[in-house]
């Protein structure tokens, strides 16, 4: 499905009542519309109408692009499609060579529009942990937070995170589920760590879905429920979208990539 533009300046209406997908500010507005917001970046940018780029800390060189790659597709999926048409992702990409050693960096980009957290609603985004030769303190996630911030959406009082964390020597990883509410973290899930699993597990691309129902924020890995976050634990009702990386000082030059974004 090609990327659809919505516009700011109106609202369309026709003989049904629409919501339209309204570009978020500081102030925030809701993403409540009745067809799905869907970003492949088939457009070959990041649009800045959709996404805008956030960076914490000090960083030898960093990047958060769309680049493409090309990759065999089912032509009976996609009969249009050539054996190797390019698909495009999102890569965050950062270099911590040289960097402070009292910081952890953080870089990503945070979707433009709020997202109004209401029944049935769901989130999905595909993660590509990639090939990496050296994981070690590296963390790929996906973050809903009510606060607006150019920098670590982490730093803000509110937040639920779904995040993948590099194990040494860095080939593995784990899963840590964590939440936010009014100034008090929690942490829901690391797999066993550090009790047991200290091995990690290989990730490769990984979905992470979440989605309320009955009121409550629910955190699926593809097909498995990891954790369900009742209302008194994620106070919040409208969130926006981060996707983000970050890695401790010193690490050469390494990628994380998401490749599709679906709102339902």
């Amino acid at each position: 499905m090609g990327v659809r533009r919505r516009p700011t300046h109106r609202i369309a209406m026709g003989a049904a009542l629409v919501a339209t997908l309204l570009l978020g500010s500081a102030v925030g507005h809701s993403a409540d519309t009745p067809g799905p917001w869907v970003e492949d970046f088939r457009s070959g940018r990041l649009d800045p109408a959709r996404w805008e780029r956030t960076h914490d800390g000090d960083f030898r060189e960093w990047s958060v692009d769309v680049v493409d790659s090309i990759r065999r597709r089912d032509a009976s999926a996609d009969p249009a499609a050539s054996p190797l048409s390019p698909i495009y992702r999102l890569r965050l990409r950062a270099d911590t060579r040289g960097t402070r050693d009292d910081t952890v960096k953080f870089l990503g980009a945070r979707a433009v529009p709020a997202i109004t957290l209401q029944e049935g609603r769901e989130i999905v985004v595909q993660l590509d942990w990639g090939n990496q030769s050296n994981g070690s303190y590296l963390t790929a996630a996906v973050v809903l937070s009510p606060h607006v911030t150019s920098g670590n959406p982490l730093t803000t009082d509110d937040w639920l995170s779904v995040t993948y964390v590099g194990v040494p020597p860095g080939r593995n990883g784990r899963l840590v589920v964590a939440a936010k509410s009014a100034g008090r973290e929690r942490t829901v899930e690391t797999e066993g760590w550090p009790d047991s699993g200290r091995q990690g597990r290989p990730l490769g691309v990984q979905v992470v879905r979440l989605g309320v129902r009955n009121r409550a924020v629910e955190v699926w890995e593809g097909d498995r429920r990891v954790w369900t976050a009742a209302r008194d634990v994620l106070a919040f009702d409208t969130a926006y979208l981060y996707l983000q990386m970050s890695s401790h000082s010193n690490y050469p030059l390494r990628s994380i990539y998401f490749d599709t974004v679906r709102i339902d």
